[in-house]
């Protein structure tokens, strides 16, 4: 899939366009450099008209992560028409209740069993029809909806791998999709689509749109619904729904129907900032056209497209300088299906990217570890796994229990001399090239008789994928110890 080819919303999430998240995004750089320094004091700003109150909730979980207490206060010149405190319609609840400009969760904290599962979904890599599979799978029903929707309000922190402002709304989907898949859901949706503008509304629409490609028969009605929403969007100050509803709106028309051409029309100018209610400045998590984690994919594999070519080194520089391809060639092919521009013949990146990664070390923090995910799921490891854990563990320098993982493997010798450990020859990653455990000792011993580039084309192996595939069996075996005995057999054997 190319970047062009990805869809907002479906295969990943802009994040928020308010300005209140982009001045929040930068103050909160600032108070990371100087956390006692900014302990106790408030930052004010004054923006044109309303935006989501779901700015502060992110603030809060960003400044709960410093161990500071740090107050912004933003002053609201003028509140537009409608009034985006109010609902829209007729309404089953609001999540927000305002004094003045002020804004106030409905509801308090959730069940930490709603939240935790929320959380499990929104954790994941951003892929809207993944997420709505895993929300279903969860079934929890009608009488969870209370504590989903608080959920929306009082998320739980933030893992490293996702940066606050960022998580926010990918809970708050994530949230929305667990409701659209009780059978109350589709109700309970709506009212939220029609309360206080936030980006929960923002989230309603996007797990309505997934409802309907699900589900046919509602489609007419979150399509009127849609059309009553865009008829909504105030024509002052930035309305955080327009985007997303234009995008979702769009997935569900046929592309030969003529409503498409002018939700098309109508998206592009909303990018342009030219609809009222919207800005031209842009989602925070869109920078060169990417998302974070797209990013992060292109660069994963960037890096191992560099790590080939130093290993190649002269016999590839030899066969592009005849024309024959090369890992020059690839890069630029990776960067061309991604969209990143070629600095050089071998470099390629988002100046933007890596500027803002670099100024603001949270969002450093969740790059790298979005990385560390990426590479664990092209080991085929599961980020969320045993094993990922126990990777994350021996890259921070933790360690293990010594004692433990000697009783471990003591038990595990016990149990293959019982004939009790299973298959004798498992396999470990399916569909991958190095799949059962005897490929990776074949692979092993004929590395160990110097024939390092016969066992690597065995197996259909460069130096990018063979590192991959050292990481993945030796985090495996380091956290299996069943596995590395009958690894020892077999290598002994």
């Amino acid at each position: 899939m190319t970047a062009s080819s990805r869809v907002a919303y479906i295969d990943y999430h802009p994040g928020p366009g308010d300005a209140t998240a982009h001045f929040a995004e930068e103050t909160m750089g600032r108070a990371a450099a100087d956390p006692q320094g900014a302990n106790g004091d408030t930052v004010t700003m004054t923006v044109s008209h309303l935006e989501s109150p779901s700015v502060q909730t992110a603030w809060r979980l960003r400044m709960a992560e410093l161990g500071i207490t740090l107050t912004l206060s933003t002053f609201f010149e003028a509140v537009q028409t409608p009034d985006p405190r109010v609902p829209k319609g007729a309404v089953d609840f609001v999540l927000w209740t305002y004094e003045g400009t002020t804004a106030r969760p409905a509801f308090g904290p959730p069940d930490p069993r709603a939240a935790e599962a929320v959380a499990g979904i929104a954790q994941q890599r951003y892929h809207l029809p993944t997420w709505a599979t895993a929300a279903a799978a969860l079934g929890m029903g009608d009488g969870w909806a209370q504590h989903l929707l608080a959920t929306m309000l009082h998320p739980p922190p933030a893992p490293d791998h996702v940066h606050p402002l960022d998580w926010v709304p990918r809970v708050q989907v994530a949230a929305a999709l667990v409701l659209a898949a009780a059978p109350g859901g589709h109700r309970v949706l709506q009212s939220l689509a029609l309360g206080p503008a936030d980006w929960c509304v923002e989230a309603a629409i996007v797990a309505l749109g997934e409802l309907a490609r699900r589900q046919p028969a509602a489609q007419a009605s979150v399509e009127q619904l849609f059309g009553y929403l865009r008829a909504q969007i105030p024509k002052e100050g930035f309305s955080s729904y327009a985007y997303p509803l234009a995008c979702t709106w769009l997935t569900l028309v046929p592309a030969g129907d003529p409503r498409a051409a002018e939700l098309e029309a109508w998206r592009q100018r909303i990018l342009r900032g030219e609809e009222g209610g919207t800005t031209s400045k842009g989602s925070i998590g869109m920078i060169g056209g990417l998302n974070m984690e797209t990013y992060a994919e292109f660069c994963v594999k960037r890096d191992l497209l560099t790590m080939q070519q130093g290993y190649q080194g002269r016999a590839a520089l030899a066969m592009q300088a005849f024309g024959r391809g090369g890992d020059g060639g690839s890069l630029q092919a990776l960067a061309a299906e991604y969209g990143v521009p070629m600095i050089n013949a071998g470099t390629a990146y988002i100046e933007g990217w890596n500027e803002a990664i670099n100024r603001d070390p949270r969002l450093g923090l969740a790059f790298e570890q979005t990385k560390s995910r990426i590479k664990l799921q092209l080991q085929g490891i599961d980020p969320d796994s045993e094993e990922a854990r126990l990777s994350h563990n021996l890259m921070q320098g933790k360690g293990l229990d010594q004692e433990q993982e000697l009783r471990k493997a003591q038990a595990a010798q016990e149990q293959l001399a019982a004939g009790l450990a299973g298959e004798a020859d498992p396999t470990v990653f399916p569909g991958q090239k190095v799949a059962r455990l005897s490929d990776y000792v074949q692979l092993m011993k004929r590395m160990q008789t110097g024939d390092f580039n016969g066992a690597l084309a065995a197996y259909g192996l460069d130096m990018g994928s063979y590192s991959l595939v050292m990481q993945a069996w030796g985090t495996k075996l380091g956290v299996d110890p069943t596995l590395n005995a009958k690894f020892g057999q077999m290598m002994a054997g």
